[in-house]
């Protein structure tokens, strides 16, 4: 099976390493790793079921269980985690996030979820929200798929660019 994100994966720039079928990369600022999954698609659809799950976080699921992006190189701390299944429904449970969102990436930089707004999933618009943690009723859409998502935060250098105002990002 093709791996669609490796295209994305090699965007970051870095030394890259693979151990395992985990992919590590290492560069001055930032470190990243992407899990790989032993998982069928199957099981984690069925861990899942109560979701309506995207199509693209699907295929991302298919390659890795989770991802850390972000992460500060000197410190591991900071940035972003690619929720695994069980996290998703911890996260989802432990947050008391309701319907329509459920949890896939959380971001210690706010303390906050980016979620699936599943009411969204067949705009053609985007279907990410973020979410905060300790005001679960405080939302922003993001208006991006998940693969979009990754793109954009390559792009603006791991910063919350959905709550940056146009031309202030740091």
């Amino acid at each position: 099976m093709s791996n669609p994100f490796e295209a994305l994966i090699s965007k970051i720039r870095g030394s890259k390493t693979s151990v395992d079928g985990n992919v590590h990369i290492k560069n001055e600022k930032y470190q990243f790793t992407f899990y790989f999954s032993n998982e069928s698609i199957t099981d984690t659809k069925e861990k899942l079921k109560s979701f309506e799950l995207p199509e693209d976080y699907v295929s991302f699921l298919s390659h890795y269980e989770s991802a850390t992006v972000f992460k500060s190189a000197k410190h591991n701390s900071g940035g972003y985690d690619v929720l695994s299944t069980e996290l998703v429904i911890g996260y989802w449970k432990g947050y008391s996030i309701d319907h329509p969102y459920y949890p896939i990436v959380w971001s210690d930089i706010s303390n906050s979820c980016i979620c699936v707004d599943q009411d969204r999933i067949h705009s053609g618009k985007g279907y990410l929200t973020w979410v905060g943690s300790i005001l679960p009723d405080d939302t922003i859409d993001i208006d991006l798929t998940f693969t979009e998502l990754l793109e954009q935060l390559i792009e603006h250098d791991g910063i919350e660019f959905w709550d940056q105002p146009i031309g202030e990002e740091e």
